[in-house]
């Protein structure tokens, strides 16, 4: 699979220096080959006008009758090559047989002796080279391709033919000359050179790449921070049209018209439930109010009483049911300050009687957050596990992420897909928006809130917020 980046700045970078990359690596290769090959040829014509040269400067006479016991003779034609060897600085001269067997050599000392014909070694540097060598017999001068050994020195040969003196057509011996290191500096300098400026290329390019795809992606990422701030419940906040790419502008466009849009239905739902609270408080109160009334009109008579608790527990539920939803549907800032979460959760385990709270978080741990906010969203947690029936529970820091593990009976599989809706409860007297009402703070301060162990026994919630 291709790798493929999530961000669009990420895409944009890779698809713009991906296929730079292929080009400047071909297009560096191809040059290096084709400059290569030139100075390759430029240095071989080189050597084989020089071993045409060292030829020109031999006894053909003296050659043909060659007796390597001769040391006046040997040393005669060593002389002559040494000259042309420092003349031209090569590497090394030398005269060898069609056959590759040496005759003289400017590198070694003292000339080698063999077996083969005449008592002449063979010369095994040449072993590469025998095509070379049987069309320096057919009479041609050429030079040899570009070899490289295992540590790195290159190597190339030119080869001229000696002629026969009685007979042009004869071809009696090869002179060769072997270039010196200094001969393959330009093939290194020109590497050298393309690998630096194709470094530097790809270096310019890559700023470009980055400053481009910056300022493209720059004004999204501003639209991606309104739409959180949208989806957070802050709608005040206008949505800026970005000028510049026509797709850009109209985009914020649509965002303020479509942010405007949420503002008025938010303040028309907002008229509506201070409407709706104002009708059902009104008649809690007065329903409350006769109940108290009642309640003494019925002094001693226990019975009716008794009844008259029910009612009140009831009215208190409606009156809990009215306070939550409104709580739930309405929008409140989140005004963050740094909250001590030892002393936080201090105070709200005395909310929650019957339940044990362990924590061995430091004293110095804290949260970003809206300090009431982030009450509510402990205390409902806490209440949950109380009323499922929990007995204890453990608070700790992991990280950034606050977990609270309680020893009650869990959550199930079926249930742990909707606790976060709202209005979903298993319990009798339950409103169902206590854990829909928590997320949704998370959600406005950029957090998260999870249960992590679904159908296992002693609910694990992990709760994070993220840094300022």
């Amino acid at each position: 699979m291709l790798f493929a980046p999530r961000s669009l700045r990420a895409r944009l970078s890779f698809a713009l220096l991906l296929p730079l990359v292929v080009a400047l690596v071909a297009l560096g290769g191809l040059s290096f080959y084709a400059a290569r090959s030139t100075l390759e040829d430029e240095l071989g014509a080189r050597l084989t006008d020089s071993a045409a040269v060292a030829a020109s400067l031999l006894p053909a006479g003296l050659v043909s009758r060659f007796d390597p016991q001769n040391e006046r003779t040997l040393k005669n034609l060593k002389t002559r090559l040494e000259t042309v060897r420092q003349g031209i600085d090569a590497r090394r001269v030398f005269l060898a047989t069609l056959e590759g067997r040496s005759l003289v050599d400017t590198s070694v000392e003292t000339q080698p002796k063999g077996d083969g014909e005449r008592g002449l070694a063979l010369d095994r540097t040449l072993a590469l080279d025998q095509f070379e060598l049987e069309q320096v017999g057919l009479g041609q001068a050429l030079h040899s391709v570009m070899f490289t050994t295992d540590d790195g020195r290159r190597f190339m040969r030119g080869y001229a033919p000696l002629r026969d003196p009685d007979d042009a057509n004869r071809v009696i011996a090869v002179v060769g000359v072997e270039g010196s290191a200094r001969n393959y500096g330009g093939i290194d300098t020109l590497r050298a050179y393309l690998l630096g400026l194709s470094a530097l290329t790809l270096g310019v390019m890559a700023l470009l790449v980055f400053f481009f795809s910056r300022a493209l992606t720059a004004p999204l990422r501003r639209l991606a921070d309104a739409a959180r701030t949208m989806a957070g419940g802050d709608l005040k906040a206008p949505v800026a049209i970005l000028t510049g790419t026509y797709e850009v502008e109209t985009l914020s466009r649509t965002m303020e018209e479509m942010r405007a849009a949420l503002l008025a239905r938010d303040r028309e739902l907002q008229l509506m439930l201070g409407g709706i609270a104002h009708e059902v408080r009104n008649p809690l109160g007065g329903m409350k109010l006769f109940a108290g009334l009642l309640r003494e009109d019925l002094a001693g008579r226990d019975e009716e009483l008794k009844l008259l608790a029910r009612v009140d527990t009831e009215l208190g539920t409606l009156e809990r049911v009215v306070e939550e939803f409104l709580t739930y549907a309405r929008y409140s800032p989140v005004e963050r300050e740094s909250v001590p979460l030892k002393s936080l959760l201090d105070e709200v385990g005395l909310l929650v009687p019957g339940l044990q709270i362990e924590t061995s978080m430091p004293d110095r741990a804290r949260a970003e957050a809206d300090r009431e906010q982030l009450k509510r969203v402990l205390l409902n947690l806490l209440r949950n596990a109380r009323q499922a029936g929990a007995g204890r529970v453990v608070v700790d820091l992991n990280g950034d992420v606050i977990v609270l593990h309680d020893d009650g009976p869990g959550i199930s599989l079926e249930a742990s897909e909707r606790i976060f809706d709202a209005f979903y409860t298993t319990r009798e007297q339950g409103t169902g928006l206590g854990l829909a009402l928590s997320r949704k703070i998370v959600a406005a301060h950029g957090g998260r809130l999870r249960l992590t162990n679904p159908g296992e026994r002693g609910a694990r919630f992990e709760l994070w917020l993220p840094p300022r």
